[in-house]
């Protein structure tokens, strides 16, 4: 039996990164909307969600991709030709970006680098970025293969071939110049995932599943771990909490980290911003606080195995190996999709979306304000909106 997916989406869409027809605003979408449909959505081998930034989204349908919002000056005129493959299907790798939208595409089989180019006189569109011979890759032998860009727009790259290493430069026009990067370290272990927060890096090894982190000192709880001599906030180096455990998948958002581990545990770490919302302390912040340790283990709605978890903003979502998805923290953008007359969830899980019989939730992912989740079925039923008065803990509503 074939099965159709649609992609459904939840939060801020100033821009029309979500549902173009609503971009205005106050066309926030405060409910799970079916933004798109995808056909034989079993043949997509890569992630359906590929890029969720501040004011763009790239959706890969597995015949094309599509982008919704906004890449820096101009709106959505822009061609992906350059990053189908030979059997005309999209290529295998990352888009990366910042708040202004898509800024390229790394093709991690062939180690390529494509940019977004926008005159502002035609359609945009991909071109492969050529290095010079002087390049620092070019010169040093080095093959790209993971792309990640911070919040304070450093950029990290992880190469692979002869001497595999992990490169951080200062922005991302310093490695497309050429430059050499300010802190290069050897990569024995591998790299199979990168992902970036405000200021800090995490690397989960290819060879052995051990969880690196590295960046900026200041903030050394994003770091999960306490920075010494001996294994500087810069230096790659071991979650000393997590050494041991197996870690299947990481994630990170501006001011958190989280982990999925094997045994399907969530561990989380992050720096707590204080930053108000209603009457409440940061949202993060009775996590972060509940155990006094540099990473915590986080319980699930009865201690409910974890399968895939996702960060926003202020935002963090889980989807249960029994596929349930729920949500935690702010939902004033609607990023949690609750109905507008929930503004957080006050320090409890509460439960996004309730799938119709004969679905299942394939994906999940957020924006910096936002939530995807990628259903597959075999018959499209009608959508089942949650808000405060379907079962949620007393005292969600305003």
């Amino acid at each position: 039996m074939v099965s159709c997916g649609k992609v459904l989406a939840t939060g801020f869409n100033l821009h029309g990164q979500l549902e173009p027809g609503l971009a205005n605003d106050h066309g926030n979408l405060h409910h799970f909307t079916q933004i798109q449909t995808i056909d034989h959505v079993n043949s997509v081998k890569d992630r359906v969600i590929k890029c969720a930034l501040w004011s763009a989204t790239v959706i890969n349908t597995g015949i094309l991709f599509l982008h919704r919002g906004i890449s820096g000056r101009r709106p959505d005129h822009i061609h992906f030709d350059g990053l189908i493959d030979l059997d005309g299907r999209p290529k295998r790798g990352a888009f990366f970006g910042d708040v202004s939208g898509v800024r390229g595409f790394l093709d991690d089989e062939a180690g390529d680098l494509y940019l977004l180019q926008d005159d502002g006189k035609k359609d945009a569109s991909f071109l492969r970025h050529c290095f010079q011979a002087n390049d620092f890759l070019p010169r040093t032998g080095k093959k790209l293969s993971r792309i990640a860009v911070a919040g304070n727009m450093q950029v990290c790259i992880t190469t692979s071939c002869k001497d595999p290493a992990i490169c951080v430069f200062s922005n991302l026009q310093s490695l497309l110049q050429g430059s050499d990067p300010v802190e290069t370290y050897s990569s024995h272990n591998g790299v199979k995932s990168l992902v970036a927060s405000s200021t800090t890096f995490t690397i989960l090894g290819q060879q052995q599943p051990l969880l690196e982190t590295f960046g900026d000192a200041r903030y050394p709880a994003l770091l999960g771990r306490t920075p010494s001599i001996q294994s500087p906030a810069l230096l790659p180096t071991v979650i000393s909490a997590l050494d041991g455990i197996d870690i299947a998948k990481i994630a990170a958002g501006s001011w958190l980290n989280a982990a999925v581990s094997r045994e399907k545990d969530l561990y989380v770490w992050g720096h707590v911003m204080q930053k108000p919302i209603g009457n409440n302390h940061s949202c993060f912040d009775e996590i972060l606080k509940s155990t006094g340790e540099d990473v915590h283990l986080i319980d699930i709605a009865d201690a409910q195995d974890v399968q895939d978890v996702a960060i926003g903003d202020e935002h963090l979502v889980v989807l249960t190996k029994s596929g349930e998805l729920w949500g935690y923290g702010s939902n004033d953008f609607g990023q949690l999709g609750l109905g507008q007359s929930v503004k957080s969830t006050q320090g409890q899980w509460v439960k996004m979306y309730v799938a119709d019989a004969g679905e299942k939730i394939r994906e999940i992912s957020t924006g910096p304000l936002s939530t995807f989740i990628v259903v597959r079925s075999h018959a499209h039923g009608e959508l089942k909106h949650l808000d405060a008065s379907s079962g949620f803990p007393s005292g969600l509503a305003e």
